[in-house]
């Protein structure tokens, strides 16, 4: 989502601009594009190439590259999520309103499993399409809870204490960018985009803008709370030296493993400072 950065985002990261929120974008089309001979749902589209492609990983091994190529095209259009770090994730709730607590849409089509109790809601609804939750009652089925931006910030300090990844949701591109609507709080056994990511290479989940780096090595005590808590195998314990070793071009930078760390020991660094990782996203 580099590219976003460079044309929306000067000086700031793409997602901290207020306009990316704004009412005026949510009510354009969500697409410019549209399907040979009608104007069709092309997130329900992308959905079916998503299961088709998955499909083919075994079935039709010869179609799969293919098929990964034309989702991961569909996908930067139609519905993309990346990979944010606490401290970016509360900022995005100082840009939009309202904010809601609903349901994991991912636990549902995984488990078949509804989160109607609020102690178990991970996910946030974000910005003026929230005001029209019940005109969709099959993705808001536990409906929506409307809550204050100190609710929703201590909420997702709640869950970073847990372990879950913040990523951001996008609907459709407008003007050029993405309209943000949805903030996620989840893992790898529960998102699909994240399982999508790391097991087929479907990029629905961009890598956020940041890495983590051990710049402290000398305050790590080789507790490796780090290592439990990655979601994206990028950081294994170095058992020789004590010390954890982050594989940066595994990394999504997310930040768990530094708001894990209680010795300071490692940050997150922007990943265009290393020419290798500069355009991998």
């Amino acid at each position: 989502m580099c590219d976003f950065c460079a044309k929306h985002g000067t000086g700031k990261y793409w997602y901290k601009w207020a306009s990316r929120y704004a009412r005026q974008m949510y009510h354009r089309r969500r697409v410019d594009r549209k399907a040979e001979g009608a104007g069709a749902n092309l997130e329900a589209q992308l959905g079916v190439l998503a299961m088709q492609t998955l499909q083919a990983k075994n079935l039709q091994p010869e179609k799969f590259p293919e098929l990964v190529e034309n989702f991961n095209k569909l996908a930067r259009d139609i519905h993309t999520g990346q990979v944010i770090t606490l401290e970016d994730a509360k900022t995005m709730i100082d840009l939009a309103s309202p904010i809601a607590f609903i349901a994991c849409d991912c636990r549902r089509q995984l488990h078949g499993y509804i989160e109607r109790d609020r102690s178990k809601m991970t996910c946030l609804g974000l910005g003026v399409g929230m005001f029209r939750w019940e005109r969709i009652p099959s993705r808001y089925a536990a409906g929506a809870e409307f809550v204050s931006d100190k609710e929703a910030k201590e909420w997702l300090e709640t869950w970073n204490k847990k372990g879950m990844v913040h990523t951001l949701m996008t609907f459709g591109l407008r003007e050029g960018a993405p309209y943000i609507g949805g903030l996620c709080n989840c893992t790898y056994g529960d998102c699909l985009s994240i399982r999508w990511r790391l097991d087929y290479g479907m990029k629905q989940l961009l890598k956020g803008e940041r890495v983590a780096v051990l710049t402290n090595p000398e305050k790590c005590t080789g507790c490796f709370q780090c290592v439990t808590r990655c979601q994206f195998g990028a950081i294994t314990a170095d058992i020789r030296n004590e010390k954890p070793h982050i594989d940066l071009t595994k990394c999504f930078g997310c930040g768990l493993c530094e708001t894990g760390c209680k010795q300071g020991a490692i940050e997150l660094v922007d990943r265009r400072n290393f020419e290798v990782l500069k355009n991998s996203w």
